[in-house]
């Protein structure tokens, strides 16, 4: 009985338990009347086996108000355990309902008593959904998988501006420890401070990258609706490759259109093929290519670097992440490029990934839906 309890849901268990208390007090209130109606049933007939002897009335009475006195009595009786027991069953019936919803209620009361908790800054609180009804369990469960989101979301927060601080810090020291080197030499020469210089424009331009992917993630975070617009991939990636410093090669470009903001695409392919460059070396090999799957586009850029491990191909596109700390600092890497291709993907709808690389490295894929093929055939060009 317990367990089908259990099963029912809010408005059953109100349902039953109110009527419950109905029945309860109408069951007081009938057997308090029929005990009180038989007992003046026996005074009636006493005294009507008396007039029927010629003994006459019990109370000395004569005549017509001798016959009525006994059912008079015994309708003001009645009346009187009516009132009595009525009002013992209401008050019986409310104290019965304000416990019910006392313990209906006690769920919602330490919902809210969580919810002002982590309104104090408190994350750490959990609901427990056992004993609740089916509509207050799946209350508790959301309510509990909210606040998991938070805390993970106040967590990366944290450690999102921690790892900020840190990377602007960086070059900030090494700038100054250019301008203290350069300012205890009383008579620097022209060669000290070209160098100082140079090192100083070097870090300047780390912290001024570090803060334009600072402002595109906070761009990004806050919702911003891309542009859409049909544009034909093959030229605007034919157009990427050639247009960087480094040597990129071109591989198969299907023809064809996507609806895509060909800017926020564009910062996609730059980042992933610096990213490749990186990772490949002066002397490596990157390889840009684009393929039609049924109802998507496809972008793959492939290097012949070290490769990703399977077990960190997720956390590399968390933001600043690094797998070889040292060298992407050092190559002007602020671990954040990823991070940004993959809040522009998803803000397209589309998912992007890692695997591996027929050269031998990674290769980083992103894949956009509702491609509209062309009807030329693949380009290809080394």
């Amino acid at each position: 009985m317990r367990r089908g309890w259990a099963k029912l849901g809010l408005r059953a268990r109100l349902a039953i338990s109110i009527g419950g208390i109905v029945v309860a007090a109408f069951a007081l209130v009938f057997v308090a009347v029929r005990a009180d109606m038989a007992d003046e049933s026996r005074l009636i007939g006493h005294e009507e086996s008396r007039e029927a002897a010629g003994l006459g009335p019990a109370t000395g009475d004569t005549g017509e108000g001798s016959a009525i006195s006994p059912i008079a009595d015994a309708q003001d009786e009645v009346e009187r355990t009516f009132l009595i027991a009525g009002g013992a069953a209401l008050l019986a019936a409310l104290l019965a309902g304000y416990l019910v919803a006392a313990r209906t209620a006690a769920p919602l009361r330490r919902i809210a008593s969580t919810a002002a908790a982590v309104d104090a800054g408190d994350l750490t609180p959990r609901l427990r959904p056992e004993g609740s009804t089916p509509e207050l369990r799946t209350v508790v469960e959301a309510f509990n998988h909210m606040l998991d989101r938070l805390d993970l979301a106040f967590s990366r927060q944290r450690r999102f501006v921690s790892d900020a601080s840190h990377e602007l810090r960086t070059p900030l020291t090494a700038i100054r420890g250019q301008l203290e080197v350069l300012a205890r030499k009383e008579a620097p020469s022209t060669e000290d401070v070209h160098r100082a210089e140079a090192l100083a424009m070097t870090e300047i331009h780390r912290v001024e990258r570090l803060v334009d992917d600072l402002l595109a993630l906070a761009h990004l975070d806050e919702g911003a609706e891309p542009r859409l617009r049909d544009v034909e991939v093959a030229p605007l990636l034919r157009g990427l490759a050639e247009a960087g410093l480094e040597r990129t090669e071109i591989g198969e470009l299907v023809e064809g259109a996507v609806p895509i903001d060909p800017d926020l695409i564009a910062q996609v392919v730059r980042n992933l093929l610096s990213n490749a460059h990186r990772h490949a070396g002066p002397e490596g090999r990157v390889v840009l290519s684009a393929r039609a799957e049924p109802g998507r586009l496809v972008v793959a850029v492939d290097d012949d670097g070290p490769g990703v491990p399977a077990a960190r191909r997720e956390q590399v596109f968390e933001r600043f992440h690094r797998n070889q700390a040292a060298r992407d600092r050092s190559s002007g890497g602020s671990g954040l490029g990823l991070g940004i291709a993959r809040s522009i993907v998803d803000l397209h709808g589309g998912r992007i990934w890692i695997e591996d690389s027929p050269l031998g490295g990674a290769r980083a894929v992103f894949a956009l839906p509702r491609f509209m093929p062309g009807t030329r055939n693949p380009s290809r060009r080394g």
